[in-house]
């Protein structure tokens, strides 16, 4: 039936309508609270005073603990050693008080400028998050506003709806259907609770479904849980990047410790002086160890995160930008991300039914629609009916069912103007189809559907039930539209182009995310959702049937679960777009959550990283930033790995075989101005690959050798010819080196100097290799871009420094004393060692390249095996091996000199914490709140008298709770 043109009339709403009334122009929220007041400005200002800001400080490790953290740390303590070594013990009567001070101030500046570092990573990460700190829609001076959720204060009126985390304590108030919450975040207990007005809620509890206003009754630490969660420090994190870099730091620190052992043995053995044998071999653990590695990985990422919200990408955990540089398919959201998420509405396409109009068809779709804040859907609904709400003022809804991506459907109960009470419902048209009994009804909306998926529209299917939901009828149908983004298809294009594969998930019919697809150029094989439920998710067939299909329709929240896990047992690292509070456990299984623009409290939470604009564009550019951090990381951890074994190799066999004797100091300024270059390539100009990204320690390790090998044998030859007690070529270019004079002295002076240049040079120079796949000269799109001035700048520096050392240095100035001195050998021999260095290191490219290309190799035969589903060939299982190996030691060492060091540690740093209460574990903090909920009464109502004793060692809880807890 049709109704008349006075059911939709344009007065102004009134209380007894059942629609609040606000004094201003956006109307409340739909969830029925028409007796519910909010506070004024000032009226908050007041509060704030005492109650203060809605925020719980979880407890931080005090600044000075973590400096000492940093002095105590296993390689600072290597530092430590050697200081205390030179400066204790003489050679020649004196004391190597130059090398203790050189020492000291590497030791302090790793030391600092890790600290500063990380502290301004730190501070990146939390400008990060107030950028994408959760808000609430707060009724304020009369006005519903956005405000986060920090500024709450005790008295505020907010809006619940599903997906929201809730704010602060709060009771729930107004009229509307119960709030589904779930609480395991707070209790582990895994079923959703119900909560009606009248009902007190908890703060960080999430809303799974419903819609109700809630007032708000404690803030930040006088929430239930707030002074609890404020004894819990906040998690430190370590991802896989700083495992690896960890495991680098500890294998070098090994090799190291190893070959000094050998060279003190020798030293010992040759020379019969400890003391010059101990302050070496300690000298040169300091050059192996990797140092500066802390500093360099944290400006990398701070850089990076900054650099990603620039382009409108909030990282929320840092480790994140490594699996985004390696994501190898993404599952990507239709709506709002591949499409404009703009829907129009085409008056002349709805299909009424049954003797109603299209005018009913609107008019009763809208009354089962949200009219203020609405989505996508509702507002193309309503803005067809009117411009607001006092268009449908004639009806009185009593109760208002809102939308769940469960359900698919919103409900309304209206009382008609003539007094007739109606059921409508607006949703999904194959769940309104199910609840018709009517077939001819049912076979006009699959007809419907299938027309217009083939145009690439959206449906929307409206129905009464006049007799309380136990019989339906159709009223008819609207399309929708919602066209792609301009730019969605050459984006997807460049993914692809990038290694990426893209995946369309929708909720949206089969036929309508097939058009979709075509015409974003996905493809269309597109698999329904429902097949993803109908056997066991990690099954063979099922797994490679994901694989191969171009996306996905028909899905609900717990499909994207187990596409993320079929996905991820073929291997491959996965990314997951979602916005719902039931997408959470998709993005956290993912490799890399995304949470798109609009996403809700929860989903956002989930993410590990957060858009700000909507659009795929937006993720492929974020991939393409963290593939140049990618870059950065890979330069600096081989030339690391590279310069400690060059340092390493070409001592130990100088010492132990040639007998060079080399003065401490001059060793520590190696070791000083290689720690001071490596901070450069934080900075350095890369480009992004082509190709996901994954740390592939053999390769670098492989890399690293090669160049090193030909970088010990070219300074070991140089020692040999330079030496005059040995082949002495200075001949050969008309010049020579003065003769040494002092018999006390093993190796020229001279001499010294010149191996003092030649390995500094080498060192410097060899990070223009590592930057470069290919020849360090050919820069381009493929290889590498020309180096940043950033990076040039120390490298020409700390060439053009030692360089003078080595050609002006005065004979009679020997900071430490000792056998072993520097002496300027002049600008012949050292422009000759100079020109010698860069030949050797034009070879040392050589084998990098080969080396690369033997890699690049590898992994082309290893992808198409893995495409055709056959075993590699052995060369490539052999590439394997070590890798498989090393993974499994490099555990077990990591593991022992890392319990080693901090039971050497601890002691000293709880000695000078003087604190007297330390906060308690989080498993008993855990323990404490599951049994304080329990103990709520039959109404669901929480004690009243719990409350915490002064100096936070312990929560004061129910005498119930205490007895428990003891049991």
């Amino acid at each position: 039936m049709a109704f008349s043109s006075a059911d939709v009339e344009t007065a102004k709403p009134s209380a007894s309508d059942g629609v609040a009334v606000v004094s201003t122009n956006q109307a409340a929220p739909k969830s029925g609270a028409h007796d519910v007041e909010g506070l004024s400005s000032s009226q908050v200002e007041e509060l704030r005073k005492t109650h203060g800001y809605n925020e719980v400080k979880s407890t931080q490790t005090p600044e000075w603990k973590k400096i000492a953290w940093r002095y105590l740390h296993w390689v600072s303590l290597v530092i430590i050693a050697a200081a205390v070594v030179s400066a204790s013990v003489k050679s020649d009567g004196k004391r190597g008080w130059t090398s203790f001070t050189l020492l000291v101030i590497e030791l302090n500046l790793v030391v600092w400028v890790g600290y500063l570092t990380d502290r301004n990573a730190g501070n990146a990460i939390k400008e990060l998050e107030e950028l994408a700190a959760p808000q609430a829609l707060v009724l304020r001076d009369g006005s519903w506003v956005q405000l986060t959720v920090r500024e709450l204060v005790p008295g505020d009126v907010v809006e619940l709806k599903g997906g929201d985390i809730i704010p602060a304590d709060c009771k729930l108030v107004g009229e509307g259907e119960p709030l589904k919450i779930d609480e395991s975040s707070l209790t582990g207990e895994s079923m959703a609770v119900s909560r009606r007005p009248g009902d007190k809620v908890l703060a960080g509890a999430v809303v799974s479904s419903g819609e109700l206003h809630a007032r708000v009754t404690e803030t930040g630490t006088n929430t239930f849980f707030g002074k609890t969660m404020a004894l819990l420090a906040a998690p430190e994190e370590s991802g896989h990047l700083q495992t690896v870099l960890g495991r680098v730091n500890v294998a070098l620190g090994v090799l190291g410790a190893a070959g000094c052992l050998a060279i003190l043995g020798d030293i010992i053995g040759r020379t019969g002086d400890i003391g010059l044998a101990f302050v070496t071999a300690f000298v040169i653990l300091v050059s192996v160890v990797p140092i500066g590695m802390p500093v360099v990985v944290g400006a990398v990422l701070a850089a990076g995160a900054r650099e990603m919200a620039q382009e409108k990408a909030i990282v929320s955990r840092l480790s994140a930008l490594e699996e985004l540089s390696g994501m190898e398919v993404l599952c990507s959201d239709k709506t709002g991300t591949l499409t404009l998420n703009r829907l129009t509405l085409d008056k002349a396409d709805i299909q009424a039914w049954a003797g109603f109009t299209a005018d009913d068809v609107l008019l009763l779709g809208s009354l089962s629609a949200k009219w203020t804040n609405a989505d996508a859907i509702d507002g193309a609904v309503t803005a067809a009916v009117g411009p607001d709400e006092s268009c449908i003022s004639a009806w009185k809804i009593r109760r208002f069912v809102p939308f769940n991506p469960v359900d698919k459907k919103t409900l309304a109960e209206v009382t008609a103007p003539d007094g007739r009470a109606l059921i409508t419902c607006k949703g999904a048209p194959q769940i309104i189809g199910d609840l018709l009994t009517d077939g001819e009804a049912k076979a006009a909306v699959t007809t419907y559907i299938a027309e217009r998926a083939s145009r690439g529209l959206r449906s929307l299917g409206v129905a009464q039930s006049t007799d309380g939901g136990a019989s339906w009828t159709l009223v008819g149908l609207i399309s929708l539209l919602d066209p792609p983004r301009e730019d969605s298809a050459a984006t997807i294009k460049l993914a692809n182009s990038l290694g990426v594969e893209v995946k369309m998930v929708t909720g949206d019919q089969h036929a309508i995310a097939v058009e979709t697809s075509r015409r974003l150029g996905l493809g269309t094989d597109i698999m329904e959702g429902a097949e993803l439920m109908g056997g066991n998710a990690t099954s063979e067939s099922l797994i490679a049937k994901v694989r191969e299909v171009d996306g996905f329709a028909g899905v609900y929240p717990e499909h994207k679960f187990a596409i993320v896990e079929a996905l991820q047992a073929n291997g491959a690292l996965i990314g997951m777009t979602g916005d719902g509070v039931n997408d959470a456990p998709a993005l956290k299984r993912a490799n890399v959550g995304i949470a798109v623009a609009g996403a809700t409290a929860a989903a956002k939470g989930a993410a590990d990283i957060i858009l700000t604009e909507e659009g795929i564009g937006t993720i492929i550019t974020a991939i393409i930033r963290s593939r140049k951090i990618f870059r950065r990381l890979e330069t600096y951890i081989i030339y690391r790995m590279t310069s400690s074994l060059v340092i390493l190799g070409f001592f130990f066999f100088a010492i132990i075989i040639l007998h060079l004797d080399f003065p401490s100091w001059a060793l520590v300024l190696i070791s000083l101005l290689n720690d001071l270059a490596v901070m450069a390539t934080s900075y350095d100009k890369v480009h992004s690959s082509d190709t996901p990204e994954t740390f592939l320690m053999l390769k670098y390790l492989a890399v690293a050798v090669a160049i090193a090998l030909i970088g010990v044998g070219a300074t070991v030859l140089l020692l040999l010819a330079a030496d005059p007690s040995y082949l002495n070529w200075w001949h050969w270019w008309n010049t020579s080196l003065d003769p040494e004079t002092d018999p006390d002295v093993l190796t020229n002076g001279q001499t010294v100097a010149v191996m003092y240049f030649g390995i500094t040079c080498f060192i410097q120079l060899t990070i223009l290799l590592t930057r470069n796949p290919s020849f360090w000269w050919r820069f381009s799109e493929k290889s590498a871009p020309r180096p940043s001035l950033i990076l040039l700048t120390p490298v020409v520096a700390f060439v053009l420094g030692p360089m003078f050392v080595a050609v002006y240095w005065p004979r009679d100035v020997q900071p430490d004393g000792g056998a072993a001195v520097l002496e300027g050998a002049g600008w012949v021999p050292v422009l000759v060692t100079f020109f010698y260095v860069v030949v050797w290191l034009q070879v040392a490219d050589v084998g990098k390249v080969l080396v690369q290309r033997l890699f690049h190799r590898y992994d082309v035969v290893k992808e198409k095996c893995h495409q055709k589903g056959v075993r590699p060939p052995s060369w490539v299982r052999w590439i394997d091996a070590p890798s498989d190996w090393a993974e499994r030691v490099s555990e077990k060492t990591e593991g022992l000199v890392s319990d080693c060091f901090a039971g050497m540690c601890q002691p000293l740093v709880d000695a000078v914490d003087r604190r007297r209460h330390p906060a308690p574990k989080k498993e008993v903090v855990q323990r404490v709140m599951s049994v304080r909920l329990s103990n709520r009464d039959s109404a669901g109502r929480l004690p009243q008298d719990e409350g915490y004793d002064n100096n936070l060692q312990a929560v004061t809880v129910h005498p119930a709770t205490v007895e428990r807890v003891k049991v």
